[in-house]
């Protein structure tokens, strides 16, 4: 809708243009003097109806109440199908069609997501109906945000007039070496230089992060974006260590800790002293549950007492386990990276309540997720580390991120 008019004005003048060059062409094989080419028409004004795809409602039906013909639609849906299934348009999402003065079909949109749109325009030149992926044209600028924390991260991020995105993201960057939900204290601070995005001079939504820093307990954790060896983004230390590590802290971005691991818990139903070989995390039904590292699913389903679980198998003999969940979202055989989404919180089994029961071992024997120290992946390449540095140095200055002159080194 955003770019309607103009790309729609584009489209006209393309197909006059070619029109144009064809007379041109003819003139030019003539004896006479070649005439001055004709004034090209003015773009075509088109009329603009929006409306929204209501829950299990088809494509079909939705175009079919705005007077489109059966034959059109299908048209519009079979060509876009090597682009997009149209057959998978979601509940809620809008739509947009466009039409002349004399009520001519021109153009069909709809967003898949919030960076493309889908575009299934009829060609007046060819008489042809022509599907396009279209990415939105963003205009970039960067902004500098900064905060004390009060009482959470969220609220924090909140009064200063920032997304929940922000939140995310910094948990995303720095949730390897500090626990936002358990570490964070009144006091404490970030700061970062984040992309902000606009189209038409409106604000989107946000970017990347392309540097931060986070204060916490005295001590200030500091990350900077870089391209990896395989040219994915990725976050490093100012010495190039690299910020992700094998394991994540914590299976949850969202939650508080209920219950420790303990060889000596009296449990809440049972009432008895039982070891609880992990950590319970509670959050609302439904909150997403992702995989703290890459693995293979080697169990899910109902497993007892233990409600719906899944059990995954890593590298180095490292086993991880999610309990009580109401929703499995993988398979046995299944392998899954880094934080997918495998599973979401419940209160299946023997439960008091939503909650995450979740648990770590290698090669057998339990491990209290919270004291564990994964290393790093791998830091800047030696031969890419100039490079770095200089970027590096460039945000410092912009953003004002302050660390510890021993950090620059690379180690």
């Amino acid at each position: 809708m955003i770019f309607a008019g103009l790309l729609l004005a584009l489209m006209a003048f393309a197909a006059y243009q070619i029109l144009d060059d064809g007379r041109q062409d003819s003139w030019a094989h003539t004896r006479n003097p070649e005439p001055e080419p004709p004034a090209l028409p003015p773009a075509p004004q088109l009329n603009e109806v929006s409306g929204n795809f209501e829950p299990n409602q088809t494509i079909t039906e939705a175009l079919q109440l705005q007077g489109l013909s059966n034959d059109l639609i299908y048209e519009i849906v079979d060509s876009a199908r090597p682009v997009y299934d149209l057959a998978k348009v979601g509940a809620h999402k809008p739509y947009f069609l466009y039409f002349t003065k004399e009520g001519a079909f021109r153009d069909f949109r709809y967003p898949v997501n919030d960076e493309r749109y889908l575009t299934v325009y009829h060609d007046v030149a060819r008489d042809q109906i022509v599907p396009v992926m279209k990415n939105y044209k963003f205009e970039i600028r960067t902004a500098n945000i900064s905060a004390i924390i009060d009482d959470s991260l969220y609220m924090s991020i909140a009064k200063i007039g920032e997304k929940d995105q922000l939140v995310h993201d910094l948990v995303d960057i720095f949730g390897y070496d500090i626990d936002f939900n358990v570490d964070i204290r009144k006091g404490d601070s970030f700061r970062a230089m984040i992309e902000k995005r606009y189209l038409d001079g409106q604000f989107v939504k946000n970017g990347a992060v392309l540097a931060a820093s986070v204060s916490n307990r005295g001590k200030v954790f500091t990350g900077f974006r870089f391209e990896d060896e395989n040219g994915r983004p990725a976050y490093y230390a100012p010495d190039g260590r690299a910020l992700k590590r094998s394991f994540l802290k914590s299976p949850l971005k969202v939650y508080r800790i209920t219950s420790r691991f303990s060889y000596s818990r009296r449990h809440p139903i049972l009432k008895i002293v039982r070891p609880h070989l992990g950590v319970d995390y509670a959050a609302p039904i439904g909150t997403p549950v992702q995989a703290v590292s890459s693995g293979v699913v080697v169990a899910a389903g109902r497993n007892g007492a233990n409600g719906n679980m899944i059990h995954l198998r890593h590298a180095g003999g490292y086993e991880t386990k999610y309990l009580h969940l109401s929703r499995l979202r993988v398979k046995v055989g299944d392998r899954v990276g880094q934080g997918d989404i495998i599973g979401n919180v419940g209160s299946t089994g023997l439960s008091t309540g939503p909650h995450l029961d979740f648990r770590i071992s290698r090669h057998g024997k339990p491990l209290n997720p919270t004291k564990l120290i994964f290393p790093p992946a791998k830091p800047v390449a030696p031969d890419r580390f100039e490079q770095f540095a200089s970027l590096r140095d460039q945000l410092m200055h912009e953003v004002q991120i302050l660390y510890p002159e021993s950090q620059l080194a690379q180690k």
